[in-house]
């Protein structure tokens, strides 16, 4: 017998590439290059062994968790990884498909398909692309109608080395649903988060020949 909860989400889970968003954004989304998140000896000692750390940062109205972690392989292996959209089925999990429906300038616009516990959850982001100067963010593409009521969040890629090559990478992410069960908030905002650096550290390192 399907959970209850998915018995109810076909009537609120409306995905719609043709219609336009509720509303054009809740949630402050990042327009310039994030300043580096301070480190203390202890974060650093974390790092050292290959564990990611967790901050919690606060703004006015609000605040954001990220993640960071140190990668054994050049900025522009990261890179390359992160913007793999079409093995993101492949590498990054609950992922079903992640397209690339359109390029303007800096902002690349993806559709995302999620399955979470046995639903499907599909969303939209519009997603300022800016490699040449060590970062990107994203925020819902609000020209279109998302599963998710409003999300940002960016990657902030800074070399820390180049012999031998050390990649410093922070993702923050910030989602609001207002319909998932608890549950799958919890797994959004806490264990997506940590999953958010360590595939990229696996496939980075992988490519770059790193043990």
């Amino acid at each position: 017998m399907r959970p209850l909860f998915l018995l109810a989400l076909p009537a609120v889970l409306a995905a719609n590439a043709d219609k336009p968003h509720p509303h054009q954004g809740k949630l402050a989304p990042t327009t310039s290059r994030p300043a580096a998140t301070a480190l203390t000896a202890e974060d650093l000692a974390e790092l050292g062994r290959g564990q990611a750390v967790m901050k919690q940062v606060r703004y006015d109205g609000g605040g954001r968790a990220l993640a960071i972690q140190d990668i054994d392989a050049p900025a522009d292996v990261v890179w390359d990884t992160i913007l793999a959209y079409d093995r993101y089925p492949d590498w990054v999990a609950h992922v079903e498909s992640a397209e690339i429906y359109a390029r303007r300038g800096h902002h690349w616009l993806i559709a995302f398909e999620l399955s979470l516990f046995g639903m499907s959850v599909d969303y939209f982001t519009d997603n300022l692309v800016r490699r040449d100067e060590g970062w990107m963010s994203w925020t819902l593409d609000y020209s279109r109608k998302s599963d998710v009521d409003d999300m940002v969040g960016y990657w902030l890629v800074t070399p820390v080395s180049t012999d031998p090559p050390v990649t410093r990478l922070e993702y923050a992410s910030d989602m609001r649903i207002r319909w998932a069960p608890d549950f799958i908030v919890r797994y959004l905002s806490k264990d997506a988060l940590t999953e958010g650096t360590a595939w990229v550290k696996h496939r980075a390192e992988r490519s770059s020949g790193a043990r």
